[in-house]
């Protein structure tokens, strides 16, 4: 019998032929009793990492006296690497983790209390809903490191998951889009897929045209995760004039938009467009600094400190980013790919978008910088202890997509280097074979010479220099990938005769002329 495995190592056997026919009879119960409840039905197709947290968002909603409008299905699929999100979800267990103590709250209130969030595996749950919330993934492809304009989208599994739902829904019911999609997909793939499954079932496409929206949410995981989904702005469109009345209603009873209101576009083109283009802002920001950050380690500046001066000139240069091991996650890894994708294959635009594109390749290639700081100290680092801290891709969440250690990790590794990783939020990076991440910072450390601070975890912030030493006594060389050891901790390193080296950090010499 096949299993799937939870974070925490706990298995879980892939549903039976009877237990399918069961969770079906369970499925149009529930809903029974939900409506009797005047609580319409939606179902979150894809419990990830927005997916999860926005269908408790849903379930959490309360009106003005105090009731749950609505009902929520969270939905995912039978797989090795999916479906122990459903039994964990249904004992009212996060599937996900995050420094945000509203997840560890949320998931219980509304699995346990409210009883207003039910996960399943049935597709079955599509035929019985009002709503349905797309959250399901969908990546850039990039063959090579640094090339991302021969990067496309494999739209296949997506596909799957709107036939999906085109095979069971109610055409009154609302398909509304969270997955970060490629200009054009909502008119030129989802609608045409839904109308055919509509045909197929005998339901006139003409006379009830499928209901699609697409909002996209501004998540960001760490400890304002919840509120990222729930007490912020959204851009939002339909494909008409019924879908986008039908999806700001929904989003009204959803969100907090009397303190953060919806903006609304006249197409799903703009929505479609706003999100990529978002990520790719903010994308290009971090790729303008590498130049900058090489040019203060060569000139001797503190380029935080300049950043954080400019920064001053509020309303213009506030949202200047700053440079790091490089960029991970999965936004800002892609979205700029699927733009670009999107020009040339959907709209078949001669002029793409190389700006952007440029940004992604710096951005890829960033972990490569840390790696040449290394190699100044450590020309030849085969057999040399390298200690990472850091696996997730951002501070103080689990999310290891497109994580920049993953580079670093296969750059050490061409040179025969040893590794250790440590990380207290992920269990098992899957990126790499599914290899459990240790926990015992004590153990990591042990006999590393090369320790890198790639990750702002809260817990390597509060790292005090006294206790590493204490735990690396062969430590030489320590590396500062984001402004992440302040100046009295560099001196600390400095003292006990270590090297210290750091993105952006070319005042570090100044520091060791004051010893």
């Amino acid at each position: 019998m096949s299993i799937s495995v939870a974070p925490d190592g706990t298995e879980y056997n892939f549903p039976t032929e009877r237990e399918n026919d069961e969770e079906i009879k369970n499925l149009i119960n529930i809903t029974k009793k939900q409506r009797k409840k005047g609580r319409q039905i939606v179902v979150v197709q894809g419990m990830g990492f927005v997916g999860s947290v926005m269908a408790a968002v849903v379930a959490d909603a309360e009106d003005k006296e105090g009731n749950s409008p609505y009902f929520v299905h969270g939905h995912d699929l039978v797989t090795t690497r999916s479906f122990w999100k459903i039994p964990t979800i249904n004992k009212g267990t996060p599937p996900v983790s995050a420094d945000d103590p509203e997840i560890s709250q949320i998931f219980p209130r509304t699995v346990k209390k409210k009883q207003t969030l039910r996960a399943t595996w049935q597709k079955y749950v599509y035929k019985l809903v009002d709503y349905v919330i797309v959250d399901i993934q969908l990546d850039a492809i990039k063959p090579e490191l640094g090339a991302a304009e021969k990067g496309y989208v494999d739209l296949n599994a997506f596909k799957k998951g709107i036939k999906t739902i085109g095979k069971h829904i109610k055409p009154e019911c609302l398909i509304l889009v969270e997955t970060t999609v490629p200009p054009g997909t909502c008119t030129n793939v989802i609608k045409p897929i839904l109308e055919e499954e509509f045909e197929e079932r005998g339901i006139n496409s003409k006379q009830n045209p499928p209901l699609i929206a697409h909002s996209y949410e501004r998540v960001m995981p760490g400890k304002n995760y919840v509120n990222s989904i729930r007490n912020f702005w959204r851009t939002f469109s339909g494909i008409n004039k019924e879908s986008a009345d039908k999806a700001e209603e929904f989003l009204e009873n959803v969100l907090d938009t009397e303190n953060f209101p919806i903006k609304r576009l006249n197409q799903t083109n703009a929505s479609e467009l706003a999100k990529v283009l978002e990520n790719s802002y903010r994308a290009t920001n971090i790729a303008l600094m590498k130049e900058w950050a090489i040019m203060a380690e060569e000139i001797g500046v503190n380029l935080f400190d300049v950043i954080e001066s400019i920064k001053v000139r509020k309303g213009t240069h506030d949202n200047m980013l700053n440079p790091s091991l490089g960029v991970g996650g999965y936004c800002l890894t892609k979205d700029p790919v699927l733009a670009n994708w999107s020009a040339r294959s959907i709209f078949e635009l001669p002029n793409h978008l190389p700006f952007a594109i440029n940004a992604v390749n710096i951005n890829d290639e960033m972990p490569m910088h840390t790696m040449e700081i290394i190699e100044k100290v450590y020309p030849h680092l085969e057999n040399v202890r390298v200690s990472i801290l850091g696996v997730s891709y951002h501070k103080d969440v689990a999310d290891t997509r497109h994580s920049p250690t993953k580079t670093l990790w296969d750059r050490l590794m061409a040179k025969d280097a040893l590794i250790n990783v440590h990380d207290p939020y992920v269990e098992i990076w899957h990126e790499l074979g599914d290899m459990q991440v240790p926990k015992d910072l004590k153990e990591v450390l042990t006999e590393t010479k090369v320790l890198v601070f790639a990750v702002g975890h809260r817990e390597y912030l509060e790292l005090e220099p006294k206790k590493v030493l204490q735990y690396a006594e062969n430590l030489s060389l320590v590396v500062d990938c984001s402004n992440f050891l302040t100046d009295r901790k560099i001196k600390e390193y400095l003292k006990a005769g270590c090297e210290v080296r750091g993105i952006g950090k070319g005042h570090i010499d100044y520091l060791k002329s004051q010893i």
